[in-house]
């Protein structure tokens, strides 16, 4: 089941995103962080235009997707967002980021988004191939600019125009 994401779920979102830290190559923060610090940015989705839709198995939240502010606070960019998505460590590879993706991208026109971006490392080959499922293209490439723990890569930018 998939829903939108109620202030209850934030812990949940905040450890999942932690573990996604820990592994290391699935974002660019390299310390985990703490509900309080990320209690800013949950609240930017309200649900009016940005969300955060959360995916649940068994009465436990399994992966969450968000669809944020590119360039908060610039008009220009209002009719675009960035989406994010990440799942539990014990539920990846099981389709729940597809089921997500989809899921958020038939909200988009009730939600008045016209084109998303996702920001991601080279080195996230799982979520390449989930964008790439969806028909996202690579619209851009900043080479080696992300020095991770034993290696530098690249930051990719990947975008779709929706219709």
């Amino acid at each position: 089941m998939i829903v939108e994401a109620l202030s209850v779920h934030y812990g949940d979102i905040v450890e999942i995103y932690n573990q996604a830290i820990v592994a290391g190559s699935q974002t660019a923060d390299e310390n985990t962080v703490s509900l309080k610090e990320k209690l800013s940015w949950l609240k930017q989705h309200t649900g009016e235009h940005y969300i955060i839709f959360v995916a649940i198995i068994d009465s436990e939240i399994v992966g969450y997707l968000a669809l944020s502010p590119y360039r908060y606070g610039r008009s220009a960019f209002a009719k675009t967002a960035e989406i994010s998505f990440y799942l539990d460590q014990n539920h990846q590879r099981k389709g729940i980021g597809s089921q997500l993706m989809q899921h958020a991208i038939n909200k988009c026109p009730e939600l008045k988004i016209k084109a998303l971006i996702a920001i991601l490392l080279s080195c996230n080959s799982a979520s390449i191939a989930i964008l790439k499922k969806f028909n996202f293209e690579k619209w851009g490439v900043m080479p080696g600019i992300a020095k991770l723990k034993n290696d530098t890569v690249d930051h990719l930018y990947y975008g779709k125009h929706l219709t």
